[in-house]
């Protein structure tokens, strides 16, 4: 099992093995298309960008995306995914360290997301790899440029576009764990018409997400009065059915005026486990299951006037998630006795529900300025809303429902200049007023210096991040109305260099951030802040309080070791991510690393190619030690929080694709060949060695 290093001489070795293996010098390589990004709101080069962004394109996404995009966004310097317990489940996604409710995730430039949740973010266990173009991953503070939770950065999902040329495919997968996948697309269009269709559906027996592959003894029940007990016998399953279905489409009005149009249907249904029952009947009970449903739309409107020197777009978009969960002993009766192990009859069965809402309408300008280079600016108004049930209701006030909304209205601005054809500069900012709530500003600014002669690419971005409080912080029976926005300030800067030929590419990125204001929560209503925030009588209230700090390494690097034979790509990040909360002194985690995120964590992958249509890629993931907290019942009278070690681990996989004729292709692939055991998710298994076959057809 691969373990964190905890010295300096330790992680320099890692990053030297997992970097040397790409080095092989010999002759130029054929050059790769330019790759498009929209790092700074508009479409450009990516060599023009000072941002640090890594794009996935739609081949590694169809690779690896057919249970969803967790697989997908694995490997990604300086990205951490998390996923309780196989397809379909709670799954989170960290940059940089930041908290998942702080990276902010769009699909086609609009945001998406759970208005309910406590942190606002959102669950990628719910998406579906439907028709992606690419995915764009923007490290670092963006919130000058998209606004509250891009603190982290910005992961923009990007859906194909159709052509002139028409395309369909269909590809079928089946594999271990009793999965089933089935993915069309279709596209096509004329010189007015153009559109873009695809449908992905999923079915997967499961494993038992609590305790599964995990050797030491577990134990369940809440710890209250007492109450725990080893974990009863693992069902065979915990099976999950999810799928999407989306569509772009274009309309070209004239020379001038064009209109895009697009949406995106996801579902997810899954049976999950609940390890704080009382009875241990119910720990693996069938009724505890959920239901979500992820709606996200947009219509657009492209406009050239003053003869090209201005570009305008006009955005209406509209998402709602619809979220149901259905739990065994999970909802309380205030009107009986309050539940003992012997008496626990105040709790009982039910389902809750979420519904979360966001709509509003953007206006974006570029306006060219010749020698003085690109200004860009707009304005946007969004709406958010957020609504709670519970069936049955007892109707004694134990349970209160949540009514909230939240309107923000914000204006941006960002001056784009390219100085002697080789140092291209950026400088924006941004205002975000919420509406009886707080108003805070961002901004940030990039460099970006080529030397073309010898393949080196200069670059460093600054700025501030922010994240509004959500409307569960506010507006909960536990919120606070007043809470501030989270901040940050966070810079970088990096080198990226071609070497021998332009066989080897190479990228180095160092990184800082420090956050302050973030909100906490207070799990008691009789002390301080919560009895200067408000008066209740609930367990608690969210204040701002908490202060994190990230410093850290990003590195990559891909070559073409033997030409049309061997190619290796290869990725190292080292993120001490601390919380720097000293001044609480209830605080026990001051100065430890941040849950969940490892210092060390790497990949490597060798892509052979050595024979005709053939095509074979060896991945090892290698992930360090982490930190999780853990709710143990077994401590003291009542149970207590405590934090665990989540042990490193390696992970290899192997991948297969064999194209049979300019149609047909046949693909398979072994997940975790070594069957290695570990946790991403304290107590929460993961899949042991996994194999997956399937076809795919074009025409």
């Amino acid at each position: 099992m691969f373990k964190a290093a905890s010295r300096p001489a330790s992680r320099a070795a890692l990053a030297f093995a997992v970097l040397s293996a790409t080095f092989s010098p010999g002759a130029r390589a054929d050059p790769l298309p330019e790759i498009v990004v929209t790092a700074d709101r508009v479409e450009e080069p990516i060599g023009q960008t000072g941002a640090s962004v890594t794009v996935i394109p739609a081949s590694e996404v169809q690779k690896l995306g057919t249970k969803g995009l967790a697989d997908v966004l694995r490997g990604v310097a300086g990205l951490d995914v998390d996923e309780a317990g196989g397809v379909g489940s709670v799954t989170q996604v960290r940059l940089r360290g930041a908290n998942p409710g702080e990276t902010l995730v769009l699909i086609d430039g609009v945001r998406i997301g759970n208005p309910t949740a406590t942190d606002g973010s959102l669950d990628f266990g719910d998406l579906s790899a439907v028709d992606v173009d690419r995915i764009e991953i923007l490290r670092g503070p963006q919130s000058a440029l998209y606004g509250s939770d891009a603190m982290g950065g910005v992961i923009n999902i990007i859906t194909r576009k159709g052509t002139k040329t028409p395309r369909r495919n269909v590809t079928v997968e089946a594999g271990s764990y009793g999965t089933l996948s089935t993915r069309a697309t279709l596209s096509g269009g004329d010189d007015v018409w153009t559109y873009s269709l695809g449908v992905n559906l999923l079915h997967s027996d499961g494993f038992p997400r609590y305790g599964y592959r995990i050797d030491r003894p577990i134990f369940a029940g809440p710890g209250y009065y007492g109450v725990s007990y080893p974990l009863p016998p693992l069902p065979a399953d915990d099976p999950a059915n999810k799928g999407g279905l989306s569509g772009r489409f274009s309309y070209k009005v004239n020379q001038d005026v064009s209109i895009d149009f697009g949406f995106s249907l996801f579902g997810n249904a899954l049976r999950f486990d609940n390890p704080s029952a009382y009875f241990a009947s119910d720990v693996f009970n069938s009724y505890t299951h959920s239901q979500t449903a992820i709606a996200d739309g947009f219509v657009r409107l492209n406009a050239d006037s003053f003869g090209g020197l201005l570009h305008s777009q006009l955005t209406g978009f509209s998402n709602v998630t619809d979220m149901n969960v259905w739990e065994t002993e999970a909802c309380y009766d205030g009107s009986v006795t309050p539940p003992s192990y012997v008496d626990p009859y105040g709790l009982f069965n039910c389902r809750n529900g979420y519904l979360g809402k966001r709509y509003g309408g953007e206006y974006q300008g570029d306006l060219k300025l010749g020698a003085f280079g690109d200004f860009i600016f707009g304005a946007r108004d969004e709406t958010e809303t957020a609504s709670t049930s519970q069936s049955p209701n007892p109707d004694d006030g134990s349970f209160t429902p949540i009514r909230a909304r939240q309107v923000t209205n914000s204006v941006f601005a960002e001056h784009r200049l390219t100085l002697f054809d080789r140092l291209d500069l950026t400088l924006g900012g941004r205002v975000d007023a919420i509406e009886n709530g707080q108003t805070f500003d961002t901004w940030r600014a990039t460099a970006a210096y080529h030397i073309d002669e010898t393949g080196t690419k200069l670059r460093a971005s600054a700025g501030t991040g922010a994240k509004a409080p959500t409307l569960f912080q506010r507006f909960s029976q536990y919120g606070t109305l007043g809470l501030l926005p989270e901040q940050s300030f966070g810079v970088d800067g990096g080198v990226e260099q071609k070497l021998f030929s332009d066989r080897l590419t190479v990228s180095a990125t160092a990184f800082a951030s420090d956050y302050r204001n973030l909100i906490e929560f207070n799990d008691a209503s009789t002390s301080p802040p919560c009895t200067q925030l408000q008066a209740t009588d609930y367990t608690g209230c969210y204040y701002n309080v908490a202060r994190a700090q990230m410093r850290g390494v990003e590195l990559s690097a891909e070559a073409n070791l033997v030409p049309s034979i061997l190619r290796a790509k290869a990725t190292y990040t080292y993120d001490a991510a601390q919380n720097r909360d000293f001044g609480n002194p209830s605080d026990i985690d001051a100065g430890l690393q941040l849950y969940r995120v490892p210092r060390n964590s790497g990949s490597l992958s060798l892509i052979y190619d050595g024979i005709a249509n053939l095509e074979i890629e060896p991945r090892l993931s290698l992930v360090g030690q982490r930190i999780d907290i853990y709710y143990n019942p077994t401590i003291g009278a009542n149970g207590a929080s405590e934090n665990v070690n989540l042990s490193g681990y390696a992970k290899l996989d192997v991948l297969a694709n064999y194209k049979v004729n300019d149609n047909l292709a046949m693909f398979g692939r072994i997940e975790n060949l070594t069957d290695a055991r570990y946790e991403e998710v304290y107590d929460f298994g993961t899949a042991g060695r996994s194999y997956y076959a399937g076809i795919s057809y074009s025409w």
